[in-house]
């Protein structure tokens, strides 16, 4: 007996190894091409819908343009008649100048000034601002 399960395999069909053999032709297919015509029609019409936005702006622009400049002028003229006049506000006096500072005038300072003034601030950088007196009388201890 035949440990053999399997049918014999039929012989290959002649026509099928011929084909095996062929190297199929190149196609004419570029796909790339393909897409990026497909991408240019799809943008074509929303190209021609904002050029078409853009000119019918710039016709209502020029309208309006026209219309303001060919417009009449109007002037008008009204005489109004009052019974009692406007009644009078005062303006209040201006307040007095500030006195200048000795600095900032335009006379010449008194002689001696500087010398002064340079005194003081000596005498205020070394010992400080003098202590105030005091408004009252701290309680005694006794």
């Amino acid at each position: 007996m035949s440990t053999d399960s399997h049918p014999p395999k039929p012989p290959p069909d002649p026509l099928a190894v011929a084909l095996a053999h062929i190297d199929p032709a190149p196609h004419g297919f570029d796909w790339n091409a393909l897409m990026f015509a497909a991408g240019r029609e799809s943008k074509a019409r929303a190209l021609a819908f904002w050029r078409a936005a853009a000119a019918a702006c710039a016709v209502v622009a020029a309208c309006l343009f026209i219309a303001l400049l060919a417009r009449p002028v109007r002037v008008l003229e009204r005489v109004v008649y009052s019974e009692k006049p406007a009644p009078r506000v005062e303006v209040p006096a201006p307040a007095p100048a500030l006195p200048q500072a000795p600095w900032n005038s335009d006379e010449p300072a008194a002689p001696g000034a500087a010398a002064k003034w340079f005194a003081r601030r000596a005498e205020l950088l070394a010992n400080g601002l003098p202590d105030p007196e005091p408004k009252f009388d701290a309680p005694r201890q006794e």
